[in-house]
């Protein structure tokens, strides 16, 4: 970016959080097929036999992949700090719902509550719009552009 001082020591914090947003989006896309195995296996109170198995072992990647979204949130906060624009307020809003998410699938699991699974996906629906935001460029003048160009300009 181009400009002042403040401007101009964001620009490598932002294509950083973009950086980071990609690794982001993809974790989110693998801990949603994760969950369909599991949603389709059964929680491993209630499947038996193989389907059990494979639940607990789907269910344990699960964990640890909201543990590593958790992580990235983390990066991407320390990121986007420096942005001081719209960046920062989408990093936020995707680590308060990945927060939000990882909160409603230790309550579905403990209390085999569908609607705290239903909040685990709208939390992950809404992380997903939060981190593909932080993948589209940013115009000279700092807003957001598809293809680096603003539309009307």
């Amino acid at each position: 970016m181009i400009g002042h001082g403040s401007r101009a020591m964001a620009a490598p914090a932002a294509d950083r959080a973009r950086y980071l947003a990609q690794f982001q989006t993809l974790g989110l896309m693998v801990q949603f097929l994760l969950g369909m195995v599991v949603y389709m296996a059964g929680v491993p109170s209630r499947a038996r036999g193989d389907a059990q198995t494979l639940s607990i072992v789907v269910l344990s990647v699960h964990v640890v992949v909201a543990i590593g979204l958790a992580a990235g949130a983390v990066l991407i906060l320390r990121a986007a700090a420096a942005a001081h624009d719209w960046r920062r307020w989408l990093a936020r809003a995707g680590a308060a719902v990945i927060a939000v998410a990882v909160v409603a699938g230790i309550l579905t699991l403990a209390t085999n509550n569908g609607w705290w699974s239903y909040a685990m996906a709208a939390g992950f629906t809404a992380a997903l719009m939060a981190y593909g935001g932080l993948l589209i460029p940013a115009a000279a003048d700092n807003s957001p552009a598809l293809n680096g160009v603003r539309p009307g300009r």
